[in-house]
């Protein structure tokens, strides 16, 4: 009994004693790097800035008529991976036709009126509507940025983003529709519906970017203003979710023209 309580004590006593002993080894041994921040001053590129810039764009995969628009873009960077901004775009050419459209009239030519449901291209084309104005809010989520070099010398920082929001579509054409009752009608006016995509910012400098991005504005739309549904008239019952795709390219100034560096 001796003999086992003295060895217990003994044990007591050398855990009791090394315990403090290796908390304060490893404490030692902790890296002076342990809590620092994983980039020493790094330059904070968006944060607290406003990005103000103008440029063009131009649509894909439209069914009748391209658009290729001036754009601006105005945005505010709340940190450095999030921003709100708007963009709007002017349509420049509303009369430029796809070759799809110019497939379509040279498919027409001959058809006379009433002859079937088949439209003659006077018809086809009172129904058509064109893209006049774009519009678009977007909250914007920076996930990746970086820095890449060129040449061993040239030396540029980038980021990627997703965005989204409401946008907005103003359709025009080049006839007017007395009322619903009518086989042909265009869409004209503003819709509202989706606005989604990617972009991206390739800094030239703290100041200056060129900017990047493809988006989707998604509406409600009739294209070809024609009876979809089969009641004989073209009206609001006709309409359907449509995608207009839109890639633009901006020359972007960011105010202030320093970006903060962080500790």
């Amino acid at each position: 009994m001796t003999k086992g309580t003295s060895f217990l004590t003994a044990l007591a006593i050398t855990v009791g004693v090394g315990m403090p002993l290796a908390a304060r080894a490893e404490q030692e041994r902790k890296s002076p790097l342990a809590d620092a921040p994983a980039v020493r001053r790094r330059v904070e590129l968006r944060d607290k800035r406003f990005e103000i810039g103008v440029g063009g764009g131009a649509t894909m995969g439209q069914d009748f008529y391209h658009a290729v628009m001036v754009n601006g873009r105005l945005a505010f960077h709340l940190t450095d991976w999030l921003a709100l901004a708007g963009w709007g775009g002017f349509n420049l050419t509303p009369n430029f036709k796809t070759s799809f459209h110019e497939k379509l009239e040279g498919a027409l030519e001959g058809v006379k009126p009433g002859q079937d449901r088949t439209p003659t291209i006077d018809e086809a084309n009172s129904g058509m509507n064109k893209i006049g104005e774009v519009f678009a809010l977007q909250a914007e989520i920076v996930p990746f940025t970086g820095k890449f070099g060129l040449f061993s010398g040239l030396f540029m920082n980038y980021d990627f983003y997703a965005f989204g929001g409401p946008g907005f579509v103003d359709f025009k054409a080049d006839t007017t529709c007395a009322d619903d009752m009518q086989r042909t009608c265009p869409v004209t006016g503003f819709k509202v519906g989706a606005n989604f995509g990617l972009g991206m910012h390739l800094f030239a400098n703290d100041f200056f970017a060129l900017n990047f991005e493809l988006r989707d504005i998604y509406v409600r739309n009739n294209p070809a203003g024609r009876d979809e549904n089969g009641d004989g008239f073209a009206n609001d019952r006709d309409l359907s979710w449509d995608s207009n795709y839109i890639m633009s390219l901006n020359l972007m100034f960011f105010l202030p023209g320093r970006a903060t560096i962080s500790p």
